[in-house]
């Protein structure tokens, strides 16, 4: 072999691990790091045997039943149904996408919209399973939580810090505790009280803070200021008790034992200033509410009475407060007799409490029949729809008396009608209109009953 050959040979041998060097290259190149167009015809289809051997829930946007032992992709919406007693469940609306699901050791997802994964989906995939071992890895998340303790810091390092700026984080009933210590003290200024009384309604209202509150005397050193001089004082409060007594059946009890109702029912009687009038009526109500005993211990005190003298007063904004708690008041005894024969013992001794409270018919004997007619005269349409239900729940009893005010029921349904027909993109006044329709129809429904009975008399 001639040396010339011999060369082209090593040339020829060095260009061929050049170009297998280059191709190799190419093809580590080009598998890392696949085009868009490569990407989007990569897919994976998983067969149908795997999926029903893993036992995985797939997620509609219908509703479907989950079977025993399947295994549930999180995110998703799941309810009990109350008729086959199975839970089903649905994709969140608006949902769509990857759902991972995970089962003891074994962890996997789901593909919400086909169940077909491109490349990159997997990849993503891959990387989302290994960011959950942090989770499940116990010495990873405890350096984890070690971070956090270095990012955080607790409380009591709060505290002291705040210390050092003069500041102090305070719980509510430190608060309040600092309050009432500084309410009872004997130099306490006129305006530095009416601050801690306006401080106290905010707290107050929050039914534990109330709890509290009174559970610390504080009922008591309120009732000693429902005598003060200063009309201010005396309004801050009636403010205050009836934000505390206010749907909370602990401090209502409280404040029974406390006299309060008697102190308010003085204050309803010898009251001058109308704010002070108005706020009494607030925490009157707000203690008589729902709480059978006072309401049968108000009329024992001669409540009505004392209330049907204020109708003496121009006041109309105050009467229609007084015949909006009494209309309440009725409700709840209706309410109460509706179901009085459920098999549960909280209804049933609530209806035996209510039977003793004679309130209808004090309010027939007193009279108080004889004032709605005259309130229908008040122009405010909230005032005047108060007095409409009002007159609906007596109807029955005071049927006689309502009939005089049949022509002003009429006036009132027409004016409610030629409203509603101007106004046909709001219900309020078309609501307005057949609540006074109903009011005149029961009206004389009732009257043709008494006719009746005439009749077969």
């Amino acid at each position: 072999m001639s040396l010339g050959r011999v060369k082209t040979m090593q040339y020829f041998n060095i260009l061929s691990l050049i170009l297998f060097c280059l191709s190799c290259y190419w093809l580590v190149v080009h598998t890392d790091n696949p085009n868009d167009e490569d990407l989007s015809d990569a897919t994976i289809e998983v067969e149908e045997e795997n999926l029903d051997s893993k036992n995985v829930f797939y997620p509609t946007n219908e509703w479907q039943t989950i079977k025993p032992g399947q295994t549930i992709p999180r995110g998703l919406h799941i309810r009990l149904n109350l008729k086959t007693g199975q839970k089903e469940a649905k994709l969140m609306e608006g949902d769509d996408g990857m759902k991972y699901w995970k089962h003891g050791n074994k962890q996997g997802m789901v593909n919400t919209d086909r169940k077909l994964f491109t490349k990159e989906e997997l990849k993503k995939a891959l990387k989302s399973f290994k960011a959950t071992k942090i989770d499940q890895d116990p010495t990873l998340s405890l350096g984890k939580e070690k971070q956090d303790k270095q990012k955080f810091r607790t409380m009591d390092e709060l505290k002291e810090v705040l210390k050092d700026m003069n500041m102090d984080v305070k719980t509510d009933l430190q608060v309040i505790r600092g309050l009432l210590d500084k309410y009872r003290h004997m130099n306490v200024k006129l305006e530095d009280k009416l601050s801690i009384l306006e401080d106290l309604e905010y707290y107050l209202h929050q039914i534990d803070n109330a709890v509290n509150f009174a559970d610390m005397g504080g009922m008591e050193d309120l009732v000693k200021d429902l005598n003060a001089s200063d009309s201010q004082i005396r309004s801050e409060v009636v403010l205050v008790l009836g934000t505390a007594l206010q749907s909370n059946p602990k401090v209502q009890v409280k404040a029974i034992d406390s006299g309060v109702i008697q102190h308010l029912m003085r204050m309803v009687a010898v009251e001058t200033s109308h704010t002070v009038q108005s706020r009494v009526l607030y925490a009157l109500s707000s203690l008589v509410r729902h709480f059978p005993y006072a309401q049968k211990r108000f009329l024992e005190l001669g409540g009505l009475t004392t209330l049907k003298n204020l109708f003496q007063k121009p006041s109309d904004k105050l009467k229609v407060k007084i015949v909006t708690l009494l209309n309440d008041l009725l409700l709840e005894q209706h309410y109460a007799e509706k179901h009085g024969d459920v098999k549960e013992k909280h209804q049933k001794e609530k209806y035996l409490q209510y039977k003793k409270i004679p309130l209808l018919e004090i309010l027939k004997e007193q009279g108080w029949c004889e004032f709605l007619p005259d309130l229908l005269q008040i122009s405010d349409l909230d005032s005047r729809e108060k007095v409409i239900n009002a007159m609906k729940t007596l109807v029955t009893t005071c049927r006689q008396t309502f009939v005089s005010a049949h022509k002003s029921l009429q006036e009132i349904k027409s004016e409610y009608e030629a409203l509603s027909e101007k106004d046909t993109d709001d219900s309020y006044y078309r609501d307005l209109f057949h609540s006074v329709d109903r009011l005149l129809k029961n009206l004389n429904m009732v009257g043709n009953e008494h006719s009746s009975n005439k009749d077969e008399l």
